[in-house]
């Protein structure tokens, strides 16, 4: 090949190589079939309906069981993107309320094994002196705190708790000019501070 033959091959347009590309009137054909027939344009794969806040209206909800209004929504609004009838929705809810009483149930047991184990530890605290300790721990609870006190102790369950028996039980020696050396107890026998405060067992 000569010098011209040589620079002529050079800047002739290069020829597509790719062998599965059709060529003629098949690469004429195939772009008037795309002319005429374009792509479709992506469209969005969701085909859910947008939550419908009045969905669900007659949804019987627990009386003992109270439900955040905001996870409600929430609930009611995920339930009806899976398309769940409101039948399915009631019997879900009260599954979740039947949960919800037996976690509430084992929570109750729980305090009160705890609470009997604070009056088992202040009975073994104080021994033989535990009760003029309970008496003067009513008493100076009856002084200072009221019923506001009373109702706080009733619903910890602190009333029955070694340091605030011995707590009290310090302050009522501080305000009291009988000390109950030889008198009448202020408190019956084997009552725990709870048990005499509330005038039953907590």
């Amino acid at each position: 090949m000569n010098p011209t033959e040589t620079a002529a091959a050079e800047t002739a347009p290069q020829k597509n190589t790719d062998l599965n590309a059709p060529s003629g009137p098949a690469a004429a054909a195939l772009a008037a079939e795309q002319e005429h027939n374009p792509a479709p344009a992506p469209q969005d794969p969701r085909t859910d309906p947008a939550p419908d806040p009045s969905a669900y209206q007659n949804l019987k909800m627990p009386e003992d069981i109270s439900f955040p209004q905001d996870a409600l929504e929430e609930f009611k609004a995920l339930s009806q993107e899976m398309g769940l009838s409101e039948e399915q929705v009631q019997q879900l809810l009260d599954l979740e309320a039947r949960y919800a009483r037996s976690g509430a149930q084992r929570g109750a047991e729980e305090k009160n094994q705890i609470v009997a184990r604070w009056a088992e530890q202040t009975k073994a605290a104080f021994g033989p002196q535990t009760e003029a300790a309970v008496a003067l721990a009513v008493r100076a609870a009856d002084a200072f705190g009221g019923p506001e006190l009373r109702e706080l102790l009733e619903a910890t369950g602190l009333g029955n708790h070694p340091v605030i028996v011995r707590t009290f039980s310090e302050i009522g020696k501080s305000i009291s000019e009988d000390v109950l050396p030889g008198g009448k107890p202020a408190a019956p026998q084997d009552k725990t501070f709870a048990e005499a405060l509330y005038g039953k067992n907590n």
